[in-house]
């Protein structure tokens, strides 16, 4: 007789690769897209195999394994599980002690792994094997391969919204291009280990030149102007031709740039059908602007910008009367979604107490933002729902108190009791750099004002980073609990990212801005993680509390003096006098040891001074990439490190540095000269 597989799959890419594997395998096939689906065909009649998923919408994978082994002949049913969440040795070992689960897979997976365990497992009807078996021991860490992510990530968009495909794409960690057609329209979606980073469109409105004429960048005229010169500029893009009529800066090319992927990559969230396919196989475009935003905050921009509120409605109608909850352990953390302190609320109400009507109605913010952010959650893989409240859920908590006023910096929480003995008040001191940025953004609202205040307070905090410490960056007291601390950076690093700053001003943020604010990130970053972090909190809290004779002589002399010597180093190394300029550099960098910039310099000093020594070139990329990791925004870094490995031999790496330069830095005139040649 023709044995037969239940595989029960909620993603319908894996559920097809593994209908087809399986059937050429010579099994008949059942496939369900959910648990409730799946324990209905198990009632109708036992398979000779299952194969489930473990996160599945309506009825838990583990829940329907405990009915399947409750019916009468359920007990020696084999059953094989595949999970992208629940990787654990303890979830593999549960799952195989409590339900008799001989095999275990990961996603992504191999294909072919799964289909010989299946072959493998048909007949035997063992019952809770004492240990795993050997195939399940050697394929547990097996990678998909990109034949199969080809395979799965195909279909339409009536089955899956682009957000749930963005999210698959996510979880297989594919590199590829994800190739979208709806009828003359097509787009290309560049990936990198499951994060968009490129997007190209053949659709007209979607051209430079309509983006930066719809952003009041450039005129009409002047938009036609520079399509007539496009023939006769030799090989020239749109962008250069605009700058050399004078109609455009560098930095504003770079900007419209980006609001161009923008545009191409959230125009996709409206296209109501459309075919896909996944192709692991192409070439990546060599472009110098890409995407740099979280998978979590992509999809929630892309439903508030594309989604009607009826229309996430409909997407959530089926959810309404389900028990909405976390993932144990998500593909992403909650920490991806930069929210306003008001919708931050509404995630301590996702507890797997409460429905997901429930949940929106007690947020306390306006429906239709709340379903937005359901919605993307649930896309973004971050909640799931269930027919029954959670068994083992967090005790039932009041939400966090709504501040009084709306703002982009985080509230004041309630007072959290000390975790140690309260450090002496420190003296007020000026507004932290963050927080500064973020309230004259709330503040300055529209217009060219807004624009003006912004560049002159982002230059002016961009000089006090080195000399403000972690609690001053984050706007926080040294009393503020762990929660305070996450919801300051939090709030802060919205304000200063590219959507937050345009939101907030309501007027196109030239790249200089945009450039600046993203220098105080990393700050913010390096704050939270100490803080976050008891011991490094204590160690650090103890430094700040050591008598400060230093501070206000010693350690202004050494700033100073460190100075001095990195301006003596810069003249000696223009003018070509390369050991002045490393025994300058290297004074310096005695003085500031973790000075990103002036490590950068003494590397590119001591390169210059025998650029043709392999040792040296060794020494000098090690240091080089040292420095950019302590500078990331110091655009000369970037280029000496693309230099260097120039001179190794490593062209295209070298390319990828003088790309980032231009990040830094548009106008990077070096940069610029070293990519056209």
């Amino acid at each position: 007789m023709v044995k037969t597989a239940l595989v029960v799959e909620d993603d319908s890419g894996i559920a097809s690769l593994l209908k087809d594997a399986l059937e050429a395998a010579g099994l008949q096939v059942l496939v369900e897209k959910d648990g409730e689906l799946g324990w209905q065909a198990l009632q109708k009649r036992l398979p000779d195999v299952v194969v489930t998923d473990l996160l599945l919408p309506l009825l838990p994978g583990l829940e329907l394994l405990g009915r399947l082994r409750a019916l009468p002949g359920g007990d020696v049913v084999p059953v094989i599980v595949i999970s992208g969440i629940y990787k654990s040795a303890r979830h593999k070992r549960n799952a195989r002690d409590q339900f008799g689960v001989i095999a275990s897979f990961d996603k992504p997976f191999e294909t072919d792994a799964v289909v010989a365990a299946v072959v493998d497992a048909v007949g035997l009807g063992v019952k809770k094997p004492a240990s795993p078996p050997a195939r399940e021991v050697a394929m547990r860490n097996a990678v998909v391969s990109a034949v199969d992510i080809d395979k799965a990530v195909r279909g339409n968009l009536k089955q899956r919204r682009f957000p749930e495909l963005l999210a698959q794409v996510f979880r297989f960690k594919a590199t590829g291009a994800l190739l979208l057609r709806r009828g003359r329209i097509k787009k290309i979606v560049y990936v990198k280990d499951g994060l968009p980073v490129f997007v190209k469109s053949n659709m007209l409105s979607e051209c430079l030149g309509r983006v930066l004429v719809r952003e009041k960048m450039i005129t009409e005229v002047e938009c036609e102007r520079s399509v007539e010169q496009l023939p006769r500029s030799r090989g020239k893009l749109q962008g250069q031709v605009l700058i050399e009529m004078g109609a455009l800066s560098t930095q504003n090319l770079a900007f419209g740039l980006q609001l161009q992927l923008e545009q191409k990559l959230y125009d996709v969230f409206s296209w109501a059908d459309g075919d896909y396919q996944f192709n692991s196989r192409v070439d990546f475009p060599s472009e110098g602007i890409t995407l740099d935003v979280s998978l979590a905050n992509l999809i929630l921009e892309g439903v508030r910008r594309r989604y009607s509120d009826a229309f996430v409605g409909e997407l959530l109608d089926r959810s309404n009367d389900l028990y909405l909850g976390l993932h144990s352990e998500p593909n992403h953390g909650l920490g991806d979604f930069v929210l306003d302190p008001d919708e931050r609320i509404l995630l301590a109400l996702v507890d797997g107490r409460r429905t997901t009507r429930e949940v929106i109605d007690a947020a306390g913010i306006a429906p239709r933002v709340a379903r937005q952010l359901v919605y993307a959650m649930m896309a973004a893989e971050l909640a799931q729902t269930s027919r029954r409240p959670a068994a083992f859920a967090r005790p039932e908590s009041r939400p966090p108190p709504r501040p009084s006023s709306p703002s982009v910096l985080a509230p004041a929480p309630p007072p959290l009791p000390p975790r140690r003995k309260e450090p002496p008040a420190s003296p007020p001191r000026a507004v932290a750099p963050a927080a500064a940025v973020a309230a004259v953004v709330a503040r300055e609202g529209v217009g060219g004002e807004g624009v003006d205040a912004l560049r002159t307070l982002l230059t002016t905090r961009v000089r006090q980073l080195k000399r403000a410490n972690h609690f001053e960056v984050l706007g926080v007291s040294r009393r503020a609990g762990l929660e305070e601390v996450r919801r300051a950076a939090s709030s802060a690093t919205k304000a200063l990212q590219p959507d937050g700053l345009h939101r907030s001003l309501g007027a196109p943020v030239p790249a200089d801005l945009r450039a600046l604010a993203a220098q105080l990130l990393p700050q913010i970053a390096v704050a939270v993680e100490v803080l976050g972090d008891e011991r490094r909190r204590a160690d650090y809290e103890h430094r700040l509390d050591r008598p400060h004779r230093s501070t206000s002589t010693t350690e202004l002399h050494r700033l100073l003096e460190a100075d001095t010597l990195a301006r003596a180093g810069d003249v000696a190394l223009d003018a070509g006098r390369n050991d002045d300029a490393v025994a300058a550099y290297e004074a310096a960098t005695v003085l500031l040891p973790d000075e990103g910039e002036l490590a950068a310099s003494l590397a590119w000093s001591l390169f210059q001074r025998a650029q043709n020594d392999p040792a040296v070139q060794a020494d000098a990329l090690v240091r080089l990439h040292r420095a950019v990791t302590l500078a990331p925004r110091f655009d000369r870094g970037w280029f000496w490190l693309g230099r260097v490995l120039q001179r190794t031999g490593r062209t295209t790496e070298a390319r990828l540095q003088f790309e980032r330069a231009l990040g830094c830095n548009p106008d990077h005139r070096e940069s610029r000269q070293e990519l056209a040649r």
